[in-house]
């Protein structure tokens, strides 16, 4: 497929839109995830936040069961035996902190293991003593398992002494909906339980965070857990500054798009200037009459062009030949005339010096005018061509045959020396018919004579061998017609 200048603008222009769609597309996707990273990153203070809420609320329930160890009804309850004043009392107290939900009252005899637990108590009652025991012997007031925490507040009587415990045991749902609802993106958040060992108890976001960020820890005060959180690193490159990513961009798409033009520009220059030397090749090769079979033109833009241009070169060196052929040629023998004789006779004597022996043969038609005279000068002239025609078809492709003018005739024979030359011309005589028929019924015999000489080195000019044939002509004419006389430098 030829190359073209369309097609390599066109792939230097998709190219060009290639590299501008690609910068766009990369400063579109930075700088829209740049305005979402600053729009939706949660901000500083929402881990703070977060552990502020949770430290608030856990404060709160422990209040409120401080409160209810306080209360002088909590005492009563611990102290009466009679079962229906106690579900009285322990309604009322009940009503006075109903955030903290559910509560139990243990005796300090059942939370040191002496008094049996009522084996009518149901099982989270009983799980309840269990913890309560735990916190007493443990000295701690706070217990968190899972997603609940156990608060345990003791109960004194008038004297200081420890009458009982109130437990309190809160479900965390309020936690894990303050730990879903904190804003938390392009982040990582845990809530753990330190108890020697961290366990998470809550996670959330992008995990792999762990692996390439450090974390912020949040200690909970007044709670087992802490608040630990990753944050994405800070952005860098294209989206740390836009301004002078688009400007830094635009400077490398500039400066490829003008790269990609101008390579498409010397090359389809280059391809063309090629073309152009062809061009000029062909008209120098018309001038000097001549052609070439393939002239390899390039771009497919010029081919039509082209070809037209060989088509009217080739008929124009042709038409030039046939003028230069038949310029040359005698036009009633169809041999060479005088002009082309002369130029020949220029190249041949011009290669004299080179050592090459050159011979030529002069000869004149008998009795030439007594056929004029005797039967027309449509009979000279077919005696003319018959004769030209018999020279051309008994002498050798590389002689040169001439008519003089008139019934003369020469015949160059080149690179032959004279002795070759006076065989060549015994053989022609020998081989030409001795009649031909000039008309119906009109019979010529035919006969010549000839002067034969060669070109010299001592010649002075070109026809000093055609005057030294010719004088031998002469002579052959005066000894009786129908021989070839020669005559030596």
């Amino acid at each position: 497929m030829k190359p073209s200048l369309a097609r390599y603008f066109l792939i230097a222009f998709l190219a060009a839109l290639t590299l501008i769609a690609s910068a766009g597309l990369m400063l579109y996707r930075s700088t829209t995830d740049a305005e979402r990273h600053s729009r939706e990153r949660a901000p500083v203070y929402a881990p703070q936040l977060l552990a502020n809420q949770i430290v608030e609320s856990t404060r709160q329930w422990t209040r409120g069961t401080k409160a209810i160890a306080q209360s002088p009804l909590t005492l009563r309850i611990l102290k009466s035996t009679d079962a229906a004043e106690r579900r009285e009392l322990m309604a009322t107290l009940t009503s006075l902190q109903p955030e903290l939900g559910e509560i139990q009252l243990i005796t300090s005899d059942q939370a040191k293991g002496q008094t049996l637990i009522p084996s009518a108590l149901g099982a989270q009652q009983k799980r309840m003593i269990e913890k309560a025991r735990a916190a007493s012997n443990q000295g701690a007031a706070l217990r968190a398992e899972s997603l609940s925490l156990a608060l345990s507040e003791p109960v004194r009587d008038t004297d200081g002494g420890i009458a009982g415990f109130v437990l309190v045991e809160r479900n965390l749902s309020e936690v894990g909906a303050l730990f879903a609802a904190t804003p938390l993106i392009d982040g990582y958040a845990e809530l753990q339980q330190v108890n020697g060992v961290s366990d998470t108890l809550l996670k959330r976001g992008n995990e792999q965070l762990k692996f390439s960020s450090s974390p912020i820890a949040i200690m909970l005060e007044g709670t087992p857990w802490r608040l630990m959180m990753w944050h994405k690193p800070a952005a860098t490159g294209l989206a740390a500054d836009l301004r002078r990513s688009y400007f830094g961009v635009g400077s490398v798409l500039i400066v490829l798009l003008a790269l990609c033009v101008w390579l498409a520009y010397r090359l389809g220059n280059r391809m063309l200037q090629d073309d152009l030397t062809i061009f000029t090749k062909l008209f120098s090769d018309v001038t000097h009459e001549r052609l070439r079979k393939r002239y390899p033109v390039e771009l497919r833009e010029l081919q039509n062009g082209y070809q037209v241009m060989y088509q009217l070169a080739k008929m124009m060196v042709n038409k030039h030949q046939r003028v230069v052929n038949s310029a040359g040629i005698d036009h009633l023998s169809q041999v060479s005339n005088r002009r082309s004789f002369e130029a020949k006779q220029h190249e041949v004597f011009a290669r004299v010096n080179e050592g090459w022996a050159h011979s030529l043969l002069i000869l004149d038609i008998d009795n030439f005018k007594h056929v004029n005279d005797s039967y027309g000068h449509d009979a000279g002239d077919q005696l003319i061509v018959q004769f030209g025609k018999i020279l051309k078809d008994h002498l050798r492709s590389s002689d040169f045959v001439a008519r003089l003018g008139g019934d003369e005739f020469c015949v160059l024979f080149p690179n032959t020396p004279l002795k070759k030359a006076e065989e060549l011309a015994q053989r022609l005589r020998a081989n030409m018919p001795s009649r031909l028929e000039l008309q119906p019924n009109v019979m010529h015999h035919l006969s010549w004579s000839g002067g034969l000489s060669e070109y010299s080195r001592q010649d002075q000019s070109e026809n000093a061998a055609l005057a030294r044939a010719d004088q031998a002509l002469l002579e052959a004419k005066r000894a009786g017609r129908s021989r070839t006389d020669v005559k030596a430098a």
